[in-house]
């Protein structure tokens, strides 16, 4: 009575009920899911809004067919209706009350649901966060009781669909998987277009839905000789939720001495990469000045150790800010100031789209440096750098910030004629032959070549600072974007990217800020790239807004508690606490970690957890 397939079905029939009943949930899902559009919208236009209506359907048509096929397979090996009916009723109602509330979940914190708010919400403090009252609870329990009604007259009407219509039904099912197939095909197909030819009104779009990951083809179209775009523009607004960024206006006051601000960065710099003999410039610079020991940066890549860097607040704001072209407030500052700005990156200030972010909105930047490799770029980019200062009027009052960007150790490569102090050392890297068995020290001994063949760079920059007597007048932070790593774990992890471990974002960290540094002192404590730009945005550029406003760092002269310190990666993040790391995943569970990225017992902290998820969304509109 209460199965909605009549007795005698065997595998053709509940097969294509199966399928029909596949269509018949995408359409309620995507229903539901129209909920998203109460805090996101689609975006304008023609193209980019008949993409977002197809993104909505093919993607639940993904959602509601992949749960579905093992039942689809049991219907084929064992078809008995007593079994098959109710586990795909079940999966339905699932499907549709994961949903529901991932969109109250969107709409609430304007990400969607993950591992971190489930594991928080079966956690002891969970009734910190998530106020149920009784009228509440009864009203989930009656929605979650009409799902369950309403799939089940679902499942009914379908059945009775197939029995009325038993004629056309063969020719009406294969018309509608041609049309299912060319739907999916289709959406991937045009994304990866929009996405190649930088239509960011179409891209954008694809964050509004949980788990969407449509195709991309940038770098095969690169290969086959296609252009491809730099850059895409996104709108005004983030679709995953307005920035709130800066918290609140800017209480400003004209600072009494602007002072000149430089940043040197070393890509892929880790730690213990920073000594008399990898960097004897460095250590002697570091000798004379104040180095922070215990300095991580805010991701394991360059995207997000940059964005930390200059914006002071978690990469997982990343997107938003690159779909708005909303720059950090300290460069806002900066320009506000009058600074003159002298930008020199050896990869493409396009690559990550550093120009759309860091830099927005700034004309007559220099996008890329000469050269056929890194190392030639390097070179290229310093000596830009060294070039610019010498041709800046010594009379002139106008204060500069530079950046110097090096990328040689990323790519483990140096000049054939470069000194290479470490041996025995590979020529160069291929990825394919690194495994768990891989004697690390080659290639470990070619990176710190690397890095020792940049240090001589940096030398000719920091005399160059000296010999122009800029160094009184002149903040210098000398720091990497992240770390790397060479299995030091033995988890057959290389590179970087990979995990948030000490050997993937612990960096060297050295400052020279007349008046305030203090020579050869180090630093012991806890200290992290969020620091740095509340920092100077206080002590240098006249802000005086409570850190929080701008940023989740601290003074960077100061003890505070840092923890936990949420780091990202392009997708998916970390927080680092004091017993190790609770790893964040796009999808699946929360895990808690050692310091050597083992699981540990007890499992993730609620408050480490809460304290996360408030770093995530303190710089999101909500009302």
């Amino acid at each position: 009575m209460l199965n909605p397939i009549t007795p005698g079905a065997g595998r053709g029939p509940l097969l294509r009920w199966l399928g029909w009943l596949v269509i018949a949930n995408t359409l309620i899902l995507s229903l539901v899911a129209a909920r998203y559009l109460d805090v996101g919208d689609l975006s304008a236009g023609l193209v980019a809004r008949t993409f977002g209506v197809t993104m909505f359907l093919a993607h639940f048509l993904s959602v509601a067919l992949i749960p579905m096929l093992p039942v689809m397979l049991l219907a084929l090996l064992w078809p008995q209706r007593h079994v098959i009916a109710p586990l795909a009723w079940l999966i339905n109602v699932a499907l549709t009350c994961l949903l529901l509330v991932d969109t109250l979940v969107f709409q609430q914190y304007r990400f969607h649901l993950n591992g971190a708010l489930v594991s928080l919400f079966f956690s002891g403090a969970s009734e910190e966060t998530f106020e149920f009252s009784s009228m509440m609870k009864v009203q989930a329990g009656l929605l979650g009781l009409a799902v369950a009604v309403a799939h089940w007259a679902l499942a009914w009407g379908v059945w009775r669909y197939l029995v009325a219509r038993r004629a056309p039904r063969r020719i009406a099912g294969f018309a509608m998987t041609a049309g299912c197939v060319v739907l999916l095909l289709g959406t991937n197909v045009f994304h990866a277009w929009a996405d190649a030819t930088g239509q960011g009104s179409v891209t954008r779009q694809t964050r509004l839905l949980p788990g969407y990951e449509p195709l991309t083809a940038k770098g095969f179209l690169e290969e086959q000789g296609f252009d491809v775009a730099d850059s895409t523009w996104g709108g005004a607004e983030a679709i995953d939720g307005s920035v709130d960024y800066p918290r609140e206006p800017l209480a400003t006051t004209a600072p009494k001495d602007k002072k000149n601000i430089v940043f040197i960065v070393i890509d892929s710099w880790r730690f213990d990469a920073m000594n008399e003999k990898v960097t004897p410039n460095i250590a002697r610079f570091a000798e004379n000045n104040q180095r922070f020991m215990n300095h991580y940066s805010g991701g394991n890549a360059t995207r997000m150790g940059m964005f930390s860097l200059f914006y002071g607040i978690p990469g997982t704001y990343w997107h938003s800010m690159l779909q708005t072209n909303t720059r950090p407030v300290l460069v806002s500052r900066l320009l506000d100031l009058g600074y003159e700005f002298g930008i020199f990156r050896s990869a493409p200030l396009s690559s990550p789209e550093f120009h759309r972010t860091i830099f927005s909105g700034m004309s007559h930047l220099r996008m890329e440096s000469e050269g056929h490799d890194s190392p030639t770029r390097d070179i290229d980019a310093n000596r830009d750098f060294i070039d610019y200062l010498k041709q800046r009027d010594p009379a002139s009052d106008k204060p500069f910030f530079g950046m110097v960007f090096h990328d040689s150790p990323h790519a483990y490569d140096l000049p054939e004629d470069a000194p290479r102090p470490f041996q025995p050392s590979w020529d160069s890297i291929n990825y394919l032959t690194l495994d768990e068995d891989t004697d690390p020290t080659g290639l470990h001994n070619l990176y710190r070549n690397s890095v020792h063949f940049v240090d001589r760079l940096v030398g000719e920059t920091l005399d160059e600072l000296e010999a122009q007597g800029l160094m009184d007048d002149t903040i210098v932070v000398v720091t990497g974007d992240h770390g790397q790593e060479f299995n030091d774990l033995d988890q057959n992890y290389w590179g970087h990217n990979g995990n948030f471990s000490r050997y993937q974002t612990k960096v060297p960290m050295i400052v020279h800020w007349p008046g305030r540094t203090e020579p050869g002192k180090r630093v012991e404590r806890l200290t992290s790239s969020f620091d740095v730009a509340p920092t100077l945005l206080d002590h240098v550029l006249g802000v005086d807004n409570a850190y929080s406003a701008t940023s989740v760092g601290h003074d960077l002269f100061k003890s505070a508690d840092r923890l936990p310190l949420v780091m990202a990666k392009y997708r998916g993040h970390a927080a680092m606490t004091g017993d190790g790391f609770v790893a964040f995943h796009p999808f699946g569970p929360v895990e808690a970690l050692d310091a050597d990225y083992r699981p540990r017992e007890g499992g993730p902290s609620p408050q480490v957890i809460q304290s996360t998820l408030d770093q995530m969304q303190r710089f999101r509109k909500t009302d």
